[in-house]
């Protein structure tokens, strides 16, 4: 799927809006998404770094993977730096970020010798430490169930 974010600075209002359009149809985008951000939040995250921008960008409505939020985020620290271009567009093909080559099938190595029959893996016996001992008695469990306490309610579960 190709997706399509206009970044655009609104140096008017102090807000920095991120448009997300996606190709739904053979070269027609579409509006997925629009976020608006405070000018100041969006600096105080430049100042801390991309991943932080990262972070600040992202939010329930627009959550861009790793890889798109990357280059978002690298287009507005360009965006912010300079002062002559109000706008810039972020092209993401996701038939670039496929694989290209088809992966082999790992083949399973040979096992030397021949398997044990599914007896003989039940008959072993327990360490020598474990016979002899008796078995935990005179603990009382944390829950105890009644079984002539029922619960009746006439609401269907």
């Amino acid at each position: 799927m190709k997706q399509k974010y206009i970044i655009l600075k609104d140096d008017e209002n102090k807000k920095l809006i991120i448009s997300e359009f996606a190709e739904l149809d053979k070269e027609i985008f579409s509006l997925l998404c629009e976020e608006t951000y405070e000018n100041t939040s969006i600096m105080n995250a430049i100042s801390e770094g991309k991943t932080e921008l990262i972070a600040t960008i992202r939010t329930h409505n627009f959550f861009p993977p790793i890889l798109q939020a990357d280059k978002i985020a690298e287009a507005i620290m360009v965006l912010e730096d300079s002062q002559s271009i109000q706008s810039t567009e972020v092209f993401i093909d996701d038939a670039n970020h496929l694989a290209k080559e088809i992966i082999e099938l790992l083949d399973d190595e040979p096992i030397d010798g021949e398997p044990e029959e599914l007896d003989e893996v039940f008959d072993e016996s327990f360490d020598e430490k474990y016979d002899g001992k008796t078995p935990i008695t005179g603990r009382k469990p944390s829950i105890s169930i009644a079984d002539d306490e029922f619960v009746e309610s006439d609401e269907e579960l």
